[in-house]
Order: structure tokens, then sequence, then C-alpha cells
């Protein structure tokens, strides 16, 4: 069989990526810059490859029938495997990636074979290869480049007077969110011309009151903010210019948490005393002189809403299924074979139902182990770190997985959970066969705790924070961060993975840190100590 001509723009390519993968970032990027061809620009820091980028305009311009994807900007390392047609553009290490999208064989003769590194083929046989995490259905084109972007040209870092505690984003605004102190409350309001504006709305500093929770309504509108004084709980709502609007009852209890509903007016409030807990709930709609309320002889740690009706909720050793109309009714507990305290909880939808994750910490006289457990579906991955779980996660899935897994009967779900040994560990569990599959995707260049993190809103990144550190990967390629950012001035500054026990339930004591995307995946807030970074993954 004749062989493709090797054009000039191969010998660019792959000298860009001699370049890279040498370490000669500043080469490439200066490569890049001195030519002039037609650019595609993608929305992150990890895109795609010159040649594949090359190679689907080409068949896109041939008239390959390719159906568009379900979800916004599907993009799994750096390609779109549902929609190889789509024109996208495409940043390494967050310089626009140039290439020329011309690639035409003078004598007519197919597109050129491209291996499993990203290679032009010449000719070769390859030895088929078992699928791998860099090999499988989803891998096309992989780079590892030699180093991983830095994020600090794209990183405004900023002091601040009061510990940061919690960071959330404006719903369907990527311009502002909240940071919680504290006994303060700021808004912040980004512009691509000025610096971020902060906006102090809430100081109680000199009232003996300090501020608990936090929570944006489903639409964005108002803004819950919970404060303690006197052991009793008082909930204040706020616009998004940060006044005052409305204030609920008083509470007699400790407010702990604030969740309101996705797609209703409905607020849940945790609150809690030395006996048991309470969970009150508020229709913004009606606006009652009280609560209807619930109270559950446990301690309740988290809670998320799986619909416009439905919450579950977590605490020591059980899960609590209740459905809510104007009143919250427990419909079913969960109860786990131990008294390991279920301090996070997440859900994500499938055709069959929802789907509850909840992991945490057991610690007892002769062990100590950190576990995962979906009790919807009686799975229980134990002995999941060696250390306490400080997050976790559930990759979110388009509509046209959920369709998938519809038709073919396979219903899977990846989890990724954080924690203070050091590691962030991925499990592709399978829902129906009650299996799961460790993940060795996410590495880190030591043993660095992690504190918070996510994926971002479409599920094409995932994000970690230590005390002074940010990481992202690819989520479906994992391995190395593709970009990483550290705080000025903490190079220095070692990570202490064994700190004193003397923190709650004997945990080593850390450094609190909080980690937020934007509602468009574009943008992170990371909180850490008296500082904020904001991340702008996209120029």
């Amino acid at each position: 069989m004749a062989q493709p001509d090797l054009t000039s723009h191969h010998v660019n390519y792959l000298i860009w990526r001699y370049l890279q993968e040498s370490g000669h970032g500043e080469a490439a990027v200066s490569l890049q810059r001195g030519k002039s061809y037609q650019v595609y620009t993608y929305r992150l820091f990890f895109g795609p490859e010159p040649f594949e980028l090359a190679a689907l305009k080409s068949r896109d311009e041939a008239g390959t029938d390719h159906p568009a994807p379900e979800s916004r900007d599907r993009v799994i390392n750096g390609h779109a495997p549902e929609a190889p047609g789509m024109k996208r553009k495409g940043e390494t290490n967050g310089d626009s990636m140039e290439v020329d999208a011309e690639i035409e064989s003078k004598s007519g003769s197919p597109m050129p074979d491209v291996d499993g590194d990203g290679d032009v083929s010449m000719g070769a046989d390859e030895v088929p290869q078992e699928p791998t995490l860099s090999t499988g259905d989803n891998a096309s084109v992989q780079i590892s480049p030699a180093k991983a972007a830095d994020l600090t040209p794209d990183t405004a870092c900023l002091d601040l007077e009061d510990h940061v505690i919690d960071t959330v984003w404006r719903p369907g605004d990527p311009t502002v969110f909240v940071t919680r102190g504290e006994a303060s409350c700021s808004l912040w309001k980004l512009s691509s011309s000025s610096a971020p504006v902060q906006n102090k709305f809430v100081d109680l500093k000199t009232s003996e009151s300090y501020v608990s929770a936090v929570a944006w309504d489903g639409i964005g509108t108002k803004l819950a903010v919970a404060s303690i004084r006197d052991m009793k709980g008082a909930v204040t709502m706020y616009n998004a210019e940060g006044n005052v609007v409305d204030m609920l009852p008083d509470l007699p209890r400790i407010i702990s948490g604030l969740y309101w509903a996705k797609n209703s007016p409905q607020l849940v409030i945790v609150a809690s005393n030395e006996k048991d807990c309470e969970l009150a709930l508020w229709d913004d709609t009606q606006r009652p002189d009280q609560y209807q309320t619930m109270v559950i002889k446990n301690r309740i740690y988290d809670m998320v809403w799986t619909g416009r009706n439905e919450i579950f909720a977590c605490g020591d050793g059980t899960v609590y299924q209740c459905s809510v109309d104007r009143n919250i009714h427990l419909i079913k507990e969960y109860s786990s074979d131990s008294q390991t305290a279920w301090t996070f909880i997440r859900s994500i939808e499938t055709s069959q139902g929802s789907v509850i994750v909840v992991a945490g910490y057991e610690s007892a006289a002769d062990s100590e182990a950190a576990v995962i457990w979906i009790p919807t579906h009686d799975i229980v991955i134990e002995n999941a770190h060696k250390q306490a779980i400080t997050a976790i996660d559930i990759r979110p899935q388009s509509p046209a997985q959920r369709r998938n897994s519809s038709i073919t009967g396979k219903y899977s779900i990846t989890i990724v959970t954080y924690s203070e040994d050091g590691t962030t560990n991925g499990w592709d569990v399978d829902l129906e066969q009650k299996e799961f599959q460790p993940l060795d995707r996410f590495h880190l260049d030591s043993n660095i705790p992690t504190f918070a993190g996510g994926f971002s809103p479409d599920g094409y990144a995932l994000a970690a924070v230590s005390k002074d550190r940010l990481f992202i990967w690819n989520a479906e390629r994992g391995g190395d961060p593709m970009a990483t950012w550290t705080a000025p001035g903490s190079k220095e500054v070692k990570e202490e993975a064994d700190a004193p026990t003397n923190g709650q339930n004997g945990h080593p004591t850390r450094t609190d840190c909080t980690l937020s995307w934007d509602t468009d995946g574009k943008k992170l807030a990371y909180g850490f100590g008296n500082k904020m970074a904001i991340v702008n993954l996209q120029r």
C-alpha cells in the first residue's frame, strides 16, 4: 500500500511534540506563535493535539456524518469521541495552539494513521494493545506533557482579613460568588477589565455571633446566611447585592447546614443540640410563621436533595431517606454494620432512580478505616484510604450517557475520594453487578493531603487542593496533573500529613480549604487560610 506523503505540517507537529515532552515548554510556545495557521481555541489548558485537530477538520470538510453530542462542550482527553467532526479550539499550557487545519495528500491517499501516542504512523504493522487507561475506547490520541501547565498567569491571589471557610458561586452567574468566614460574609464581583470587587455584607465580629452556613437558592436570587449566638440559630435572606430581604424565625438550636431544593423555593435547615438533630422546612413562597420540623435522634453531618420532593441525610451509622411536601416525612433508614460517622453524602440521578454515596471514617479501639458506602445499592468499599476522607464527588453524566445506560442496561458511576493520607482515589462502580474497580488515575508528586476538590460541572476536569496548592487533571485520562498552581511564598512550606492527633474525634487537625467551580466550569474559587485564589481557565 502506498504510504501517505510526509508534509511539513507533520514535521512541525513532531518538532512541537519533542519540545513539549523534553521539557522545553518555552521553545514549544515560540514555535506555536511563529506560525499563522487557523487557530482552534479550546476552553481549558488541556485541549486537542494538533494532528488530531487537522484530522478532525479534514473529516468534517469531507462531509462525514457525525451526530452532535448531547452535553455542552463534550470533550474527553482533549477530543470529542462522540462527535469527531466537531470543530474545536485547543490550548496547551495556557497558550493558543496554532496548527495547520488543512492536511491534504497530493496523491489523494487516506488520512495517515495515528498511533496511541499521537505519532503519525510510518507504515509499520502494530500489535493490537490491550485496553488500558491510555489505550481504551475513549483514549484516542494522548499526549502527556513533560511538565504541567502553570496557572500562575491566570490566577489572582488575594489577601483577606478573614479566614475563608466556604466559597459558593451564584447559580447561573460566573461573575459572582460568596465567601464565608467565621463571623463574616463577602460577595465578590468579577470583571474581565478590573480587579475583583469585595462587598462584605455581613460582619458579626463585635456581636459575639458566628456565621455557620451559606446557601444560594436554585436560581441565584436569594442567599441564605445562618448565624449562631447563645446556642441559638437565625437565618437571614439577602439578594445578590448583599441587601437584606427577609429574616426567618429563630431556632433554639445550632444551625449547621442550609440546603435549597434545586427547582423549588423550599429550604431545609439542619439544626442540632446536645441530644438530637432537627430538620426544619421553610417554603419561601408560603412564608409560614413557624417551621415544619422533623426530629432525628442522631447527629446529621450532611444532606442532599435528590429531586423536588426527596432528601437524604447522613449521620452516625445511618442514612435517612425522607419525602418533602409541606412537611418532612421519614421514609426509610439505611443502617450500616458499624457506627461509622458518615460525614459526606453525594447523589446522582440515573434512569433507575437516585444513587446515594456516603463516606466516613470508622475509629474503633482496635482499628481505623475510611469507608465508602452506597446504601441504595448495598455496596461497601472498605479501606478506601489509610486516613480520614476529606471530600467525595461523583462524576456528572451527560443525557447521552444516561440514555445509553438505559439501552444497554449497564449502570455505572465514577466516584472520587480525597484524603489526609495524601491520595486522590477513583472508583468505577458497577451498580448492577455490585462490583467496583479502583482507578490509579490521579497522581500527586508527593504525599500531599488533599482537603477539598471535585469534578467540573461537565465532568471533564477534576480539581483537588491542599493547604496551598491546586491540581487539575483531565478526568478521563488522569495520570499526572495537567495544570497546577502554588501559592506565592509557599514552596518552602512542608505539607504535614501526620499532624498531632488532637482534633475532633481524635483525627489530625488540618488547615481548612475550600474549592468550588463556577456553573460553566471555567473558573475556580480556592480559599485557604486568609487567602483567596481565583483561577480563570479560559482567557
